[in-house]
Parts: structure tokens; sequence; C-alpha cells
């Protein structure tokens, strides 16, 4: 049986109301952008918009006016499929519906959105995010978390920065290092440790690992250019792969 849902018509769905995440909001946003565009109008003049997010099974509705008894405001929920005659939405009076982060988002500013991991931070720091404000997550917000996590942040963007750590025994290398890392900096925060032991930590992992499949892999490239752009480097992982290239090619001399 099809129903109304926030001017929508849907059915054979089940719908729980979830609260808006910024990503929601920003999809919804770029979502009624583009509507803009399309049909050549002003914001205020699109009453209605939804926005899906796949990744985690969401549908997200605008509303700018007062349609029957639904007040204008935002609405994310989760959709699950139900046989013909059982939908049913489930909503929740304490989530906060209103307009304030699209009015936010409309004056030029972004949405904070706190990462639930540093894997999650780093990878959104990889991307470009016009409209979101990505911080770190908790229990990393504070100096010696911050500065950590910029060393590796300027790891990350340096393995993603050369082409030859996107090769097998690159990418290999590149996951090795990154996993260790984090490792070494969860450790420093959880035992209250500083920088300069999750710097010599770092070292220490990198006398540790694989290194020799990379190495001769960047011998193998014989290409001077792969080192003039990767070189000098913030990564300590990357310019550890390219000495011991180096030392390599000493050898064989």
């Amino acid at each position: 049986m099809a129903m109304r849902l926030h001017t929508f018509i849907s059915s054979q769905k089940r719908y729980i109301q979830i609260e808006s995440q910024p990503h929601h909001i920003t999809g919804l946003f770029k979502k009624i952008l583009r509507s803009k565009i399309l049909y050549d109008c002003e914001f205020n003049e699109i009453y209605s918009a939804y926005y899906e997010c796949e990744q985690d099974g969401t549908i997200t509705f605008f509303q700018a006016k007062k349609f029957e008894d639904s007040h204008p405001g935002i609405w994310t929920y989760l959709v699950y499929d139900c046989p013909a005659g059982e939908e049913q939405v489930f909503g929740d009076l304490l989530i906060d519906t209103s307009l304030n982060p699209l009015k936010q988002l409309l004056a030029g500013q972004k949405l904070a959105q706190v990462a639930v991991d540093i894997n999650e931070y780093l990878q959104y720091q990889t991307h470009k995010y016009e409209y979101l404000d990505i911080q770190l997550p908790y229990g990393w917000n504070n100096p010696v978390g911050r500065e950590i996590a910029n060393l590796l942040v300027d790891e990350l963007q340096a393995f993603k920065s050369s082409l030859i750590f996107k090769e097998a025994a690159g990418k290999e290398y590149m996951q090795a290092v990154m996993d260790g890392f984090i490792q070494a900096a969860q450790e420093t925060l959880t035992f209250n440790s500083t920088v300069k032991d999750f710097e010599a930590a770092q070292y220490d992992l990198l006398d540790t690992i694989q290194i020799y499949d990379m190495a001769n892999l960047i011998i193998a490239y014989n290409d001077y250019r792969l080192w003039q752009a990767a070189l000098p480097s913030k990564s300590k992982a990357v310019e550890y792969a390219f000495n011991t290239a180096l030392s390599l090619i000493c050898r064989l001399r």
C-alpha cells in the first residue's frame, strides 16, 4: 500500500528515523544545488528534495514549507523493504529536524563531522570535502594527538602522491607501514607518551618491516623522475624505502 512521506510517495518500505549526520546533510545540499541549476531557480524556490545514501542505507528528506501535518525540516531514515500493506514509519520526536544545517551550508560555512576513528580521519584528509570540516576522533583532539595525526597525514599523502605505491609491492609496503604507524600512535596516546616517543617507534617499525621488495621495485623503475618527485619527503617511510634502494644500488656497483 502506497503512503506519503514528506511529500513523496512510497510503497513496500519501512522507515526508522535516525539523527541526520553531516554527510546526509551535505548530500542533500548538493542535490538541491543540482536541482537549482537544472530548473534555473533560486534555492528558496525548491520546496522538497531527498537524498539516498547507499553506504548506510538511508534516505534524507527536505521539506521547505508546511505540508498537511508536517512542518519544514530535514529527516533521515534507515530504509527497509517490507511486504505490501506493512509499510510503516517509526519517527522520533526527540531528533532535531531543523533547517539550520542547510542554512549554515547556504551561508558558506562547513559542517563539523567527528571522524569515527583515525582511519576514517586519514581517509577524509586525502580527499577534498567542500562542505565538511572533518575533526579528529575522540581521544585524539589534544596537542599530542593533533601532532601525531599530522605526521600520519604526511605519511599517507606522500604514499598517495607517488605512482610506485600503486604497484602490488608498493601497496603492501604502504599498508604494512600505515597499520604499524597507527598502532604505534594509539599506544602513544594510551600511555600518555610524547610525540618524540611516537617518532622513535616509527623508526623502530621501519627497521623491522619487509622492505626489499619495495626497494627492488624502485630500482626496477630505473627512472630518475621517480626519485625527483618523491624526494625530499615529509614521510619517514618513503625516505626509508628510497634510501634502502640507494643502498642496494651502491652494493651492486
